[in-house]
């Protein structure tokens, strides 16, 4: 796709982020998008259904919405219209909690720029507000105190404690979380 000129790659932070010049209504538009949403389903599977599977608890720093958001970005889609490919990614299990912490672009793009330049963030802050209720995505304002931002999410996850079991307990309830206790793996498309 590069060599062809349909694709440029920008690499920063270690990320590298793709963005297509294709034609919005073509059929390779289309087939790119279901063909990397695909790929996202598999690394997906390994990284997090498997531990499911097993009974893990899972904690990813990122996940589908973020998956649509990259990809709708990368092929300047709006957020009314959704391609086959990004609807794919409704097949993952769903979350028991989603968050997404809404901050300045401009902050963002100050403490890891890792997407070619603000106007990059600016787009995709846009796509994480219209999409986020879609996804089931709870919005928080992350431009507050970080012990407030601990408390709003604190507050949302206990409130649903009697329905979360932590591995290896025969008691449904909420604790916290040791460090010793996450394994982290970073969860992306």
């Amino acid at each position: 796709m590069r060599r062809l000129g349909y694709a440029s790659v920008h690499r920063a932070g270690g990320v590298y982020i793709v963005e297509t010049r294709l034609p919005s209504r073509g059929g390779l538009t289309s087939l790119w998008c279901i063909l990397t949403q695909v790929e996202n389903i598999v690394k997906t599977g390994v990284k997090l259904v498997f531990p499911l599977l097993l009974g893990r608890t899972v904690i990813c720093d990122r996940y589908a919405l973020d998956m649509v958001v990259d990809g709708m970005a990368g092929l300047h889609d709006t957020p009314g219209h959704t391609r086959l490919g990004f609807r794919l990614l409704q097949l993952l299990p769903m979350p028991n909690f989603a968050f997404f912490m809404d901050i300045d672009p401009e902050v963002a793009f100050r403490r890891k720029p890792d997407l070619p330049g603000l106007e990059d963030y600016v787009e995709r802050l846009r796509l994480y507000r219209e999409l986020s209720s879609r996804w089931g995505v709870i919005i928080v304002d992350a431009r507050v105190s970080p012990e407030t931002i601990h408390s709003r999410i604190w507050n949302i996850i206990s409130s649903e404690g009697p329905r979360i079991r932590l591995a290896g307990s025969s008691e449904e309830i909420v604790r916290p979380i040791t460090r010793s206790n996450i394994r982290h793996d970073h969860i992306d498309g």
